[in-house]
């Protein structure tokens, strides 16, 4: 694909990957306009890391006769595809991509791709822990938080890149194809950007559809929607299941984790050895097992890894223990799905701080988690009345409203006794009071710490 001299438009300058999107075509010598609805102030930070770079700006808006002259669209995530000028563009011809199927045109690297609805960050992060013993280079990307365009497009073919992928990522695959694609589940998410639940799982497939037989998919065989999107590859079936005894495929039996990819099962590890806990890491962690038997990791290595990972930050993170009550941060469960295997995770006496940013949620099956395990609920973001109607149905009384982390973690403290556990997981995005769930999460654990010190 040529670039240089071609007038290619950037739509959205936020966060990492427009940033990383300019400095790419910048080197292959394109013509850059950068489109955004913010303004100039508002985007002074990534702004300032572009100095040095040529490219035209177009903020505040989109500037139709401006854009619509480009050969180009390359779009970040956080833009939805439906916005008018992309309409426009398709509608004259102009081809309209995301910034991983950019980076995937200029690779010659082998691709491991990770996408579901929860555990992406983890599968990946462990992963890569366990690809880093390998001889190659191994870069680790996309959705945890580094933009493939930053790294994919110069590995070797000896090199592996990993990447985690996001619904919003997959929406403009064309060529887009992973060598190893991994869907760990599927359950409604992102309902406010996709529309239907329908839309999000096509969205999901799109990781898989492009895949030939020389490929292969890895699913989670105990999720039904997940275990049908083999009807969508062409790539080779591998799957893994905490219930299922599989003919070919990774699974547990008599408390040890089996693999069978070749006819001959074999013990990898007692679930007991594995050091990150809960049912919904153990799924993050057969599919992670299951990448690494077929890129041909040491079976020594990935047992030693599996032995060692302690999990990611803000995902079921302990923060500290303050007067006999334990601290645990999970601000990365934004949807009711994750925060209500947080919540199952625990068997202690549990307070539950939840709430923030609604993405069209349902939170009824959560309010039942909540009701049945949940000693006090403090709540608080744009969907706390929301959450609030979904327990008080199921008769659940012992509910708080705040307006700060701080107030909550304030509150949580008067509310516990010893021996009980303090949990954030808010089952929302967290955008409504902060920028991001890391933001959140270490609000959460700088309170807790100061309360700690103090």
């Amino acid at each position: 694909m040529r670039l240089r001299d071609k007038l290619v438009t950037v739509v959205g300058l936020g966060k990492r990957t427009g940033v990383e999107l300019v400095k790419f075509l910048d080197q292959k010598e394109a013509k850059i306009i950068v489109t955004d609805a913010k303004t100039e102030k508002e985007l002074t930070i990534e702004l300032s890391k572009l100095e040095g770079y040529k490219f035209e700006l177009d903020l505040g808006g989109h500037t139709e006769d401006l854009i619509l002259k480009s050969d180009l669209l390359v779009i970040s995530p956080g833009v939805p595809n439906d916005i008018p000028i992309l309409e426009r563009a398709r509608d004259k011809g102009i081809e309209v991509i995301s910034e991983i199927e950019l980076a995937y045109r200029f690779s010659i690297a082998p691709l491991v791709a990770i996408t579901g609805t929860n555990g992406k960050t983890t599968t990946t992060t462990l992963l890569g822990e366990i690809c880093s013993k390998l001889e190659s280079k191994v870069a680790v990307g996309g959705n945890i938080g580094r933009p493939l365009i930053k790294d994919l497009p110069y590995l070797k073919k000896d090199d592996l890149a990993i990447a985690e992928i996001s619904s919003f990522q997959l929406e403009e695959v064309i060529d887009f194809k992973p060598d190893i694609g991994l869907v760990l589940n599927v359950t409604p998410d992102h309902l406010d950007r996709h529309g239907t639940f329908e839309e999000y799982i096509k969205a999901k497939r799109r990781l898989l559809i492009n895949q030939t037989e020389k490929d292969y998919a890895v699913l989670n065989y105990d999720d039904q929607l997940v275990r049908e999107f083999a009807d969508y590859t062409a790539g080779k079936i591998v799957f893994f299941s905490q219930k299922v005894e599989l003919d070919c495929g990774i699974y547990l039996k008599n408390g040890e984790v089996i693999a069978n990819l070749t006819g001959q099962p074999e013990k990898i590890i007692a679930i007991d050895e594995i050091r990150i806990k809960g049912p919904h890491n153990l799924e993050n962690t057969l599919g992670a097992i299951a990448i690494s038997l077929l890129l041909g990791v040491k079976k020594e290595v990935l047992i030693k890894t599996l032995r060692e990972f302690g999990g990611v930050d803000h995902r079921i993170e302990s923060v500290a223990v303050v007067d006999g009550v334990e601290y645990i941060n999970d601000s990365k469960g934004t949807n009711p799905v994750a925060a209500t295997k947080a919540v199952e995770t625990f068997e202690q006496p549990l307070i539950l701080i939840a709430g923030g940013k609604d993405k069209g949620s349902d939170f009824s099956n959560f309010a039942e988690t909540i009701a049945e395990q949940v000693k006090e609920l403090i709540l608080l973001g744009e969907t706390a009345s929301k959450i609030e109607q979904s327990v008080k149905r199921l008769g659940y009384q012992a509910i708080h409203h705040v307006d700060s982390i701080e107030e909550a973690v304030n509150l949580a403290d008067e509310l516990a006794v010893e021996g009980d556990l303090v949990l954030l997981s808010p089952a929302c995005a967290s955008w409504d009071m902060f920028n991001s769930y890391k933001e959140r999460g270490e609000r959460f654990k700088g309170t807790v710490k100061k309360m700690r010190r103090e």
